[in-house]
């Protein structure tokens, strides 16, 4: 810095003091009426955008694409998706028409409930979509269970069921049903009654082939919530509707169906309410941490108390700064309270400190302020401007959510500044600390301890310089987490169902869309995807026309000639009591098959038969016959919509585009006549180099493939190229700053050392502790350079001071406030490595790591590296010389 600039500087500083600090009481009111009407103005206008998606600049190319497909097929955008799985399709059905009843009686909340499977044209037409073999094999099983059909419909009771049990024991019967499966869910009926608990037994899974998996117990629910932007969970009161709808549709009968909750609203609201929790906690830990600190630092209550309330008036100025500059706060920068307090108490630290230092000089309480704000002026002005530019760095990237943060934090250090200059003195000026004297005997160091960094120079560059080599070799292994669902919770109900559907193919929803403006354009585009060696199959809305339907309708028909009469007139079950004599009769020719047949499963029923018939011979009579019927209930009561599914299933009739259900063909085909061209990977796209390849193998045959794969690799993408450009910004415009304020090349490269060896040492720390960058954590080493800058140009004004003067580094004001401010930082910052979200947790682990490790670098190597310049005949005085 010039001397003109200097003596300019001194001369301002001077004359706010004179005029407007000698002025406190005025002061301060006028500073708390602008901050009480700031904090109403914020309170009324600042709002949250959980939106991920907008974290990224829209106008990029893949974000227009991603809105191409919403706009299309808006329909998907902002749903709830509920996937119910229950042990029987039974159970499942129930669970789904219940609660599907429910939501859509919430008209206030949801918007549209839909079930890709529900209705009178799946009822009808379900065995179209099974294939030619799958088909044969259920017809011929169908078949073989027509005369135990016929039989049961005879007598439609527990003991009408027994006794066929018995005739299939018998070889010269004609039931030629699997008796295996059909014996062993009977024992879990018994066994279920044994123990009293409520079990229905699935007809289905013994008719029907396929007895499990998606669209048999496990199903979907898509409903469109009513979202509220006015509030600060805008989707909270659609959730607490779906939330009461599944607790009171979950009764006795189906208590243990699974129901879990994921989708975009889903994830969004709890990814805020884990957010809003850790911050408000972490906030909370950062002032009772930041207090311990300040306390060491001071032994001041009334310095502490200054300080506090200073942050407290900036952290209100900086919010309302942000209300009228952005008017919400995202995902990352809804952490700034907390960095606020860790960047912003810097400032007062060195202030506190340096005031404190002046008047255990013996200076009065004034001329120490005087001198405080002109010797911590420059520094501090200095470290303000090098600091946001390392957070303004990302305004011009296109990563949005970053773009905000370093807009408001930076402009927020200005705020810090200014108030550390006005409404910090102030309050020292109305209730000055009480400081005893020290003389220069009491508070002198050993020269060995204060300045050791200086002493053993040597030593520490040689460690320096193998850490070094060791951090470029583990640069090579740093890593990128693409996936966005990693930075959540993994505890949230949301993000557990997303990875669950994850795990199957069938449900996954990493798929790739394309997107065809004619028939013919997306029959080609889905025969060319599916030609690709990454995709597993693609689908379009004319898979949903069956193959082979003339033959499937002449073997459906034959099928209804063979039970349809049958299934036609099958009764209700009985409301005949159950007979206790049915099962001993059934049980007495189980023993004699036993004593031929050493089957393990009638081994079993045998045996919890002896356990059931025992239980019943023990009770009274009313207990006993409440215990029989119960068992025919769960036994028979699944069997009437088992048939019905049966009977209207053998009614298919030919499906063409128009007789497809609206619901379904809207999803495929938008209403201005764009068809939708769904891909699936058949690689794991956990893999980031499957999800490249998935990703450009598609984009051959269209350059604006979309979908989450999409957006979570381009995203990532982005974020790499902002990281490189706002450090490249950083690095260059800082390096300039400096360069024109020392006009020293050397001195310049002494104040970068730190910073360039801390952003060095903490990439490759996040090999070691196996913390991969992320979309939150990545603007730490950016940020490090903007705030690690500060202890370079606080220890190169100490050493300047060294050289001309004398005395102990470490012990001195400036090495002090570097600690202090430093680790007040550090511990604001590290306290949010406690939240429960992960990418807010792993931005608060960088930056804590690497303010340490900037710390360590300020006040140890850069010391030593300064010895480098001193000349020969200075090298018996280094314990106080200086470079400067």
């Amino acid at each position: 810095m010039s001397k003109t600039t200097e003596n300019l500087l001194v001369k301002t500083i001077l004359w706010w003091e004179e005029n407007i600090l000698n002025r406190p009481w005025w002061l301060l009111i006028f500073s708390l009426v602008v901050s009480g009407f700031i904090f109403q103005y914020t309170a009324n206008n600042l709002t949250v955008n959980t939106n991920t998606a907008e974290m990224i600049s829209p106008e990029l190319p893949f974000q227009q694409d991603r809105m191409r497909l919403e706009k299309a097929f808006p329909q998907d955008a902002n749903t709830i998706l509920l996937v119910i799985e229950g042990k029987t399709p039974e159970q499942t059905s129930a669970a789904v028409k219940r609660i599907s009843a429910g939501l859509r009686q919430q008209k206030d909340q949801i918007k549209s409930v839909y079930l890709p499977d529900e209705g009178e044209f799946f009822d009808r037409n379900g065995l179209l979509y099974l294939s030619m073999q799958e088909l044969q094999d259920l017809s011929t099983k169908l078949a073989n269970a027509q005369p135990f059909m016929g039989k049961l419909s005879q007598d439609n009771s527990l003991n009408g069921l027994f006794d066929l049990f018995g005739q299939a024991l018998d070889a010269s019967n004609d039931i030629e049903l699997d008796m295996n499966a059909v014996f062993g869910k009977t024992n879990e009926a018994l066994q279920a009654a044994l123990e009293g608990r409520p079990y229905q037994l699935s007809w289905q899974q013994l008719m029907m082939d396929r007895s499990s998996g998606l669209g048999v117990t496990k199903r979907f629910i898509i409903a469109t919530p009513v979202l509220n932007f006015q509030e600060f969970l805008p989707a909270e009161k659609s959730l607490t509707a779906v939330n009461q709808v599944i607790a009171s549709s979950l009764t006795d009968d189906v208590s243990d169906v699974s129901v879990r909750m994921t989708g975009e609203v889903v994830l969004e609201y709890e990814e805020m309410q884990t957010v809003t929790e850790g911050t408000a906690i972490a906030g909370i830990a950062s002032m009772f941490l930041v207090c311990i600190t300040l306390w060491i630092a001071y032994r001041s209550f009334k310095l502490m108390f200054a300080t506090f309330f200073t942050l407290t008036m900036g952290l209100v100025l900086s919010l309302g700064f942000a209300t009228f500059a952005i008017g919400h706060l995202n995902m990352i920068s809804i952490a700034f309270g907390v960095l606020f307090i860790g960047m912003g108490d810097a400032y007062s630290s060195h202030f506190c400190l340096r005031y404190r230092e002046l008047r255990q000089r013996g200076e009065s309480p004034r001329q120490a302020l005087r001198d405080t704000l002109t010797s911590t002026g420059g520094s501090l002005a200095l470290c303000t401007l090098t600091a946001a530019i390392g957070l303004f760095a990302f305004i011009p990237t296109n990563y949005v959510g970053v773009s905000e943060l370093g807009i408001i934090a930076g402009t927020s250090l200005v705020i810090a500044l200014s108030t550390t200059f006005t409404v910090l003195p102030a309050l020292i000026k109305i209730m000055p600390p009480k400081v005893r004297r020290i003389e220069e005997s009491q508070q002198a160091h050993s020269k060995l301890v204060s300045n050791w960094p200086l002493v053993y120079a040597r030593p520490i560059r040689w460690i320096t310089y193998a850490l070094t080599a060791a951090a470029l070799v583990l640069l090579t292994r740093v890593s990128v987490d693409f996936n966005p669902i990693n930075l959540r919770d993994p505890n949230t109900e949301s993000v557990k169902t997303f990875k669950y559907l994850l795990q199957s193919q069938d449900t996954s929803p990493m798929t790739l869309t394309s997107l065809a403006a004619s028939e013919a354009e997306a029959r080609d585009k889905e025969a060319r995807l599916e030609k690709l060696s990454t995709v597993d199959k693609a689908l379009t809305l004319f898979d949903f026309i069956p193959e082979d339907q003339d033959d499937k309708l002449a073997l459906i028909e034959e099928l209804a000639l063979i039970v349809g009469p049958v299934l036609d007139n099958f009764p209700a079950p009985a409301k005949e009591d159950a007979k206790i004599e049915s099962l001993q009769k059934f049980q007495t020719v189980l023993k004699q098959r036993l004593a031929m047949d050493n089957n393990s499963v009638m081994i079993e029923l045998d045996a919890t038969l002896d356990r059931f018939l025992a239980k019943l011979q023990s009770v009274d009579a009313e207990t006993r016959q409440t215990t029989l019927n119960r068992l025919q209930a769960s036994m028979l009561n699944s069997l009437p919509s088992t048939i019905q599914i049966l009977r209207n299933s053998l009614q298919a009739g030919q499906i063409d585009l128009e007789t497809l259900p609206k619901d379904l063909s809207e999803r495929w085909l938008s209403k201005n006549g764009i068809y939708r061209i769904q891909a699936f990977p058949k690689k794991d796209l956990n893999d980031l180099e499957n999800m490249r390849e998935f990703i450009l193998d598609a984009q051959q045959v269209d350059p604006h493939v979309t979908d989450l794969p999409v957006s979570y690799l381009e995203s990532m993408n982005e974020v790499i190229r902002a990281f490189q450009q706002a450090f490249t910004v950083a690095f260059g415009v800082i390096t300039l700053l400096l360069l024109v304020i020392m006009r020293n090349v050397k001195d310049t490269l002494l104040v970068l050392l730190p910073l360039m060896l801390a952003s060095l040492f903490t990439a490759a720390m996040t090999v070691l502790i196996d913390m991969p960058f992320n979309f939150a954590n990545i603007i730490a080493l950016p940020l490090l350079f903007g705030l690690g800058v500060d202890s370079g140009i606080h220890m190169a004004h100490r050493l300047h001071y060294l050289s001309s003067n004398g005395g102990n580094m470490l012990s001195s004001s400036e090495a002090q406030g570097v600690f202090f401010g430093t680790l007040t930082t550090i511990f604001s910052f590290g306290s949010l490595a406690f939240t429960t979200h992960q990418g807010t947790a792993s931005m608060g682990i960088l930056l804590a790591m690497g303010l340490l490790l900037t710390l360590i670098c300020a006040l140890v190597v850069l010391p030593a590296f300064s010895m480098l310049r001193l000349k020969p005949h200075h090298s018996k005085k280094r314990s106080n010389q200086s470079v400067f």
